[in-house]
């Protein structure tokens, strides 16, 4: 028995097709160099000037300025992540509104003031993820977040990485220490 075999060839419309498919995919690919992205560079101009820029609303024991600079836990990682990124740290104190506005207008990359996860401004600002679950006023525990502009998915996943590192239960300890009386 002659098993005949059919070679097919393609049709020149099948050519096309598969062609146009093909440019599609590369182009698409292409496209796809360095994800996460920031819409403004804002990681790049970061690492490359090595400020860091953070606004700081006072909400006690998570940040509280003192002198000419800002002190507390997030403050605290805000300097440990610096590091990481070989930067120094610039911070500007102001009212939380203000602290939003300057975060949309990139006067500012990071904002520590405490925020709950479901912070009024949740809506205007990219919520880091939760680093610490603390008992808010109402001894409630609640997830606690910094802020970034949104857009900036590189500097956030950046800041979520460090954050992601960090031990609750050392972060828990700081916090107590900082919510004590000074001496």
């Amino acid at each position: 028995m002659i098993a005949l075999v059919r070679q097919t060839v393609p049709s020149r419309a099948n050519r096309i097709t598969n062609a146009v498919c093909i440019a599609g995919a590369l182009l698409l690919l292409s496209g796809c160099d360095r994800l996460p992205r920031d819409s403004a560079g804002a990681l790049n101009r970061i690492r490359s000037s090595g400020e860091l820029r953070v606004g700081v609303a006072e909400h006690e024991p998570w940040v509280r300025w003192e002198g000419d600079r800002a002190i507390g836990l997030e403050p605290e990682l805000i300097e440990q992540w610096a590091q990481t990124l070989s930067a120094r740290v610039t911070w500007r104190k102001d009212a939380l509104a203000e602290l939003v506005k300057a975060l949309h207008r990139r006067e500012i990359d990071v904002l520590a003031a405490g925020l709950e996860e479901t912070t009024p401004y949740a809506p205007e600002v990219a919520a880091s993820q939760p680093y610490l679950e603390a008992p808010d006023r109402e001894g409630k525990k609640t997830p606690r977040v910094l802020a970034v502009t949104q857009g900036e998915s590189a500097l956030l996943l950046s800041l979520d990485r460090f954050l992601g590192q960090q031990d609750e239960a050392k972060l828990t300890q700081r916090l107590h220490e900082l919510s004590q009386p000074a001496p």
